[in-house]
């Protein structure tokens, strides 16, 4: 189970399922990831990124897990 404090925040405020993928998708627009995965196929694509509904939720979840890094 990948970036569990954002997806249970993400549920507990707006009671709405989001995968590891879209969370790491908004880390990484944010500059908050160490790089690419060594098992990503394609680097300059995403198979599932975060979709546009989900994105205010996601990033406010990853603004309050990690505020001390932002």
């Amino acid at each position: 189970m990948g970036y569990v404090k954002e997806r249970a925040y993400v549920m507990e405020r707006w009671q709405t399922k989001v995968e590891p993928c879209h969370v790491a998708h908004v880390k990484a627009a944010l500059g908050l990831t160490r790089g690419v995965a060594p098992n990503r196929i394609d680097v300059s694509s995403r198979v599932k990124p975060c979709p546009p509904h989900l994105w205010h939720m996601v990033e406010e979840a990853v603004r309050h897990v990690h505020a001390d890094r932002l």
